[in-house]
């Protein structure tokens, strides 16, 4: 799944140098124009970095910058202004911008600069990750992903897919599985309840893999499939 950036500028030409060295197979990228454009997209979507010139219409980047950090803490911030001026930069960096490169600049330094932020953000947020197959597993988090993507889940399917990837190789009885939910706090769950959210699991894992992660040993429960 590509990582998602949106830049704010009203300079066409600006817009052209940035989006010319960023590498499309890698990144999707969001252009708005002017502030209100940029508020919108914001506030109705999440972004791995916002680029953000200061000077804009309507709004001003550092609006743009305060709503940023406000509603995404882990979205990176890159303020690009012609105000190469140290009150500007101070202002900026109390609002939460992760850097501040002052106009003109190398569209090639820059795109080095996104791209280094980018990984160590992903390596940052992926470090307490294991996997298993196509499976992720964020232990501090509490989540799974297959593909970079989150898997939803509720609490019942959670507690069945942490314990099967937590013993990974051993085989689940319906009956131990419903006994871990219950001990767990989870709720009373029976064989039939547990068959149920097994097939609920394949249906949301499918949404992003056509792999086997649930493997079903007939005649003795469920396991994970490596």
């Amino acid at each position: 799944m590509k990582q998602k950036i949106l830049i704010v500028e009203d300079e066409p030409e600006i817009v052209t140098l940035i989006t010319n060295r960023i590498d499309g197979s890698l990144y999707e990228v969001t252009v708005a124009h002017e502030g209100n454009a940029g508020l919108t997209y914001i506030r109705n979507n999440q972004y791995d970095l916002v680029l953000l010139d200061i000077m804009l219409p309507s709004v001003d980047g550092f609006m743009l910058c305060n709503e940023v950090r406000k509603n995404h803490k882990d979205t990176l911030i890159v303020i690009i202004s012609a105000l190469d001026i140290e009150e500007k930069k101070i202002e900026a960096y109390r609002l939460g911008a992760d850097d501040y490169i002052p106009k003109p600049f190398s569209p090639k330094l820059l795109a080095l600069k996104i791209d280094t932020l980018l990984k160590r953000r992903f390596e940052m947020t992926y470090a307490d990750t294991s996997a298993y197959g196509i499976l992720k597993y964020h232990k501090a988090l509490k989540r799974f992903y297959i593909e970079n993507r989150e898997l939803s889940l509720t609490l019942s399917e959670f507690t069945i897919l942490e314990t099967l990837f937590l013993a990974k190789k051993r085989v689940f009885s319906k009956g131990e599985l419903s006994q871990i939910l219950y001990d767990e706090g989870v709720g009373s769950i029976d064989e039939k309840g547990i068959a149920t959210h097994i097939y609920t699991l394949r249906k949301k894992i499918a949404r992003y893999s056509e792999q086997e992660v649930i493997k079903t040993v007939r005649g003795i429960g469920y396991t994970l499939h490596g």
